[in-house]
């Protein structure tokens, strides 16, 4: 090279490096130190201490006045919410499964509810979820190898509880599919053999083909960490996208199957790994199709944000935080022990990968409102 061009890739050549090491050094403290020392209002962003992991979203305000009368001991709001959902599905296992929630608290009320209508269906579709939730509360959030014998023991006979009430409950509703989401959901506890989750699932399937949730705790079944592999994890997500009608929410799975085999190669850092532009691709479409108060959006956006993160896609990533906040309590971020950590981690990759906000963004609202 003649010495003018060398000299000119120099002077060219110096400033790139120094730009490239000075953002890996940020991008390594914003891993190591999330937000801390960042203007994240400048972002549209709350603070690190307004984070809320208790939930992945807001809940519905009629679910919210259901659930707080049944705590009040009032069964007849949440019937008459789930009577409401009709066959939209979906929104039939939100509602239920926020109810089923109360129980391991407060039963009163769905002990009344069975009482004044025996042999009701959604009163025993809800009693089979809440044991199904007592189960997992009895194992606790440790791997199995941290779990004691007593708690293991526990949680079986809980989850063969509500196996066979959900069992009880799709005998009386035989067109209902949220009791077999239920018992879907207690197979990978028990360890079903993989041709008796296939058949749990063809009959699941056989009265909502697409149902969101189900195919959520059906990926959980073929996991390498439960009773399946990355291969069959891979393989049931890409499927289960393929054959979703367009648009569906369902084309989030490919992204969930990348995060769990990131977490059983990286311990609790889930944030490792890329996806395809055409994976990222349908979620988008997916998302721009739903109201943005669906429940189940909230579940897809924070996949979405994570993984936009990892795609160096830090603007876009950023849109998503700002509607996600403050609720944080979604996956990847619950895979961590502490998962506000591990978002405020995520988002300030993001705030790294975006640069300098260009305009002003509008005001962020207080966690409250």
């Amino acid at each position: 090279m003649p010495p003018l061009l060398q000299y000119t890739a120099i002077v060219i050549g110096l400033p790139v490096l120094a730009w490239a090491l000075w953002s890996s050094a940020r991008l390594a403290r914003a891993n190591r130190n999330g937000t801390a020392g960042m203007d994240v209002s400048a972002y549209g962003l709350l603070p690190r201490e307004e984070l809320d992991a208790s939930e992945y979203g807001p809940t519905a305000p009629e679910v919210a006045d259901a659930t707080l009368a049944a705590r009040q001991g009032d069964w007849r709001p949440g019937a008459a919410l789930l009577a409401a959902a009709g066959q939209d599905w979906d929104r039939r296992w939100y509602v239920l499964t926020r109810l089923a929630q109360v129980a391991p608290q407060e039963d009163a009320w769905l002990t009344a509810w069975r009482t004044e209508r025996p042999g009701d269906p959604d009163a025993a579709a809800v009693h089979a979820q809440a044991l199904l939730y007592l189960a997992w509360h009895a194992r606790g959030e440790g791997y199995a190898k941290d779990t004691s014998a007593d708690r293991l023991a526990r949680f079986k006979q809980l989850l063969q509880a509500a196996f066979e009430e959900a069992r009880s409950a799709a005998a009386l509703a035989p067109h209902d599919p949220s009791p077999w989401v239920t018992m879907v959901t207690a197979a990978r506890g028990l360890v079903l053999p993989h041709e008796e989750f296939r058949r749990l699932w063809s009959e699941l399937t056989a009265r909502a083909p697409h149902h969101f949730y189900a195919h959520l705790n059906a990926l959980q079944y073929w996991c390498a960490k439960w009773c399946g592999s990355d291969r069959l994890a891979h393989r049931f997500a890409q499927e289960a996208a393929a054959s979703a009608p367009p648009q569906s929410l369902l084309s989030v799975l490919p992204l969930e199957a990348a995060f769990e085999r990131a977490l059983q190669g990286a311990g609790q850092v889930p944030l490792a790994g890329r996806h395809p532009k055409s994976e990222l691709d349908a979620v988008r479409a997916a998302l721009s199709a739903v109201p943005a108060d669906d429940p189940r959006s909230r579940l897809v956006r924070h996949r979405l944000a994570a993984a936009l993160t990892l795609a160096g896609k830090g603007s876009e990533a950023l849109e998503h935080f700002r509607i996600l906040e403050p609720w944080v309590g979604g996956e990847p971020w619950s895979y961590h022990g502490n998962p506000v950590a591990m978002y405020d981690r995520a988002r300030a990759l993001a705030i790294v990968k975006a640069g300098k906000p260009r305009t002003k963004t509008a005001p962020v609202p207080t966690a409250g409102s």
